[in-house]
Protein backbone atom coordinates (compact mmCIF):
# COMPACT_ATOMS: atom_id res chain seq x y z
CA UNK A 1 0.00 0.00 0.00
CA UNK A 2 2.66 2.25 1.30
CA UNK A 3 6.38 2.47 -0.28
CA UNK A 4 9.11 2.71 2.23
CA UNK A 5 11.24 5.64 2.70
CA UNK A 6 13.92 3.43 2.83
CA UNK A 7 13.57 1.10 0.07
CA UNK A 8 16.99 -0.87 -0.53
CA UNK A 9 18.55 -0.28 3.38
CA UNK A 10 17.58 0.96 6.39
CA UNK A 11 19.71 4.19 6.27
CA UNK A 12 18.09 7.40 5.45
CA UNK A 13 18.55 8.66 2.21
CA UNK A 14 19.46 12.09 3.39
CA UNK A 15 20.61 13.35 6.88
CA UNK A 16 21.33 16.53 8.68
CA UNK A 17 24.38 17.19 11.12
CA UNK A 18 24.80 20.25 12.98
CA UNK A 19 28.18 21.76 13.39
CA UNK A 20 28.86 23.53 16.25
CA UNK A 21 30.46 26.78 16.94
CA UNK A 22 31.77 27.97 19.96
CA UNK A 23 30.18 31.53 19.92
CA UNK A 24 31.13 32.73 23.64
CA UNK A 25 34.99 33.47 22.30
CA UNK A 26 33.74 35.76 19.51
CA UNK A 27 34.54 39.48 19.72
CA UNK A 28 34.69 42.04 17.92
CA UNK A 29 37.55 43.95 17.39
CA UNK A 30 38.48 47.06 16.06
CA UNK A 31 37.22 50.42 16.01
CA UNK A 32 33.58 51.29 13.65
CA UNK A 33 34.82 51.17 10.31
CA UNK A 34 37.91 48.64 10.60
CA UNK A 35 36.80 45.10 11.85
CA UNK A 36 39.85 42.38 13.08
CA UNK A 37 39.74 39.18 13.86
CA UNK A 38 41.32 38.59 17.63
CA UNK A 39 43.37 35.31 18.02
CA UNK A 40 40.17 34.17 20.00
CA UNK A 41 38.19 34.20 16.93
CA UNK A 42 41.04 32.35 15.13
CA UNK A 43 40.80 29.62 17.50
CA UNK A 44 36.81 29.12 17.48
CA UNK A 45 37.40 29.55 13.18
CA UNK A 46 39.69 26.71 13.62
CA UNK A 47 37.38 24.40 15.73
CA UNK A 48 34.27 24.89 13.57
CA UNK A 49 36.97 24.20 10.88
CA UNK A 50 38.29 21.00 12.38
CA UNK A 51 34.81 19.86 13.52
CA UNK A 52 33.09 20.19 9.71
CA UNK A 53 36.00 18.21 8.52
CA UNK A 54 35.42 15.51 10.87
CA UNK A 55 31.41 15.53 10.30
CA UNK A 56 32.17 15.32 6.47
CA UNK A 57 34.61 12.41 6.65
CA UNK A 58 31.58 10.70 9.27
CA UNK A 59 29.34 11.26 6.46
CA UNK A 60 31.56 10.08 3.72
CA UNK A 61 32.57 7.04 5.47
CA UNK A 62 28.84 6.12 6.39
CA UNK A 63 27.54 6.11 2.55
CA UNK A 64 27.00 9.66 2.26
CA UNK A 65 27.97 12.88 0.02
CA UNK A 66 27.65 16.04 1.31
CA UNK A 67 25.29 18.09 -0.60
CA UNK A 68 25.43 21.41 1.01
CA UNK A 69 26.59 23.14 3.77
CA UNK A 70 24.81 25.98 5.34
CA UNK A 71 25.83 28.87 7.94
CA UNK A 72 23.40 29.56 10.68
CA UNK A 73 23.83 32.99 11.49
CA UNK A 74 23.03 35.86 14.22
CA UNK A 75 23.36 39.08 14.60
CA UNK A 76 25.10 40.93 17.44
CA UNK A 77 25.71 44.24 18.69
CA UNK A 78 28.36 46.23 20.78
CA UNK A 79 28.44 49.12 21.88
CA UNK A 80 31.26 51.46 20.77
CA UNK A 81 30.65 55.33 21.29
CA UNK A 82 33.94 57.64 21.16
CA UNK A 83 34.41 60.93 22.72
CA UNK A 84 33.89 62.64 19.46
CA UNK A 85 31.02 60.54 17.76
CA UNK A 86 28.50 60.14 20.62
CA UNK A 87 25.66 60.05 18.03
CA UNK A 88 26.73 56.76 16.85
CA UNK A 89 27.04 54.94 20.40
CA UNK A 90 26.57 51.24 18.78
CA UNK A 91 26.86 49.03 15.55
CA UNK A 92 25.54 45.34 14.71
CA UNK A 93 27.71 42.66 12.92
CA UNK A 94 27.08 38.52 12.24
CA UNK A 95 28.92 35.58 13.64
CA UNK A 96 28.33 32.66 12.13
CA UNK A 97 27.22 30.01 15.09
CA UNK A 98 27.32 26.80 13.22
CA UNK A 99 27.01 24.95 9.91
CA UNK A 100 24.16 22.42 8.58
CA UNK A 101 25.62 19.88 6.99
CA UNK A 102 23.04 18.03 4.51
CA UNK A 103 24.14 14.26 3.01
CA UNK A 104 22.46 12.31 0.34
CA UNK A 105 23.02 8.32 0.30
CA UNK A 106 25.28 7.19 -2.34
CA UNK A 107 22.83 4.66 -4.55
Amino acid sequence: MFRSAYPASDQPRYVTRYVYADTQLSTHGGNVGRVSITSEEHTRLQQMADFLERCCNDLDAAGYDVISITPVVSGRTSYMATNTDLADPGHGYSVTDGLIVTGKLRE
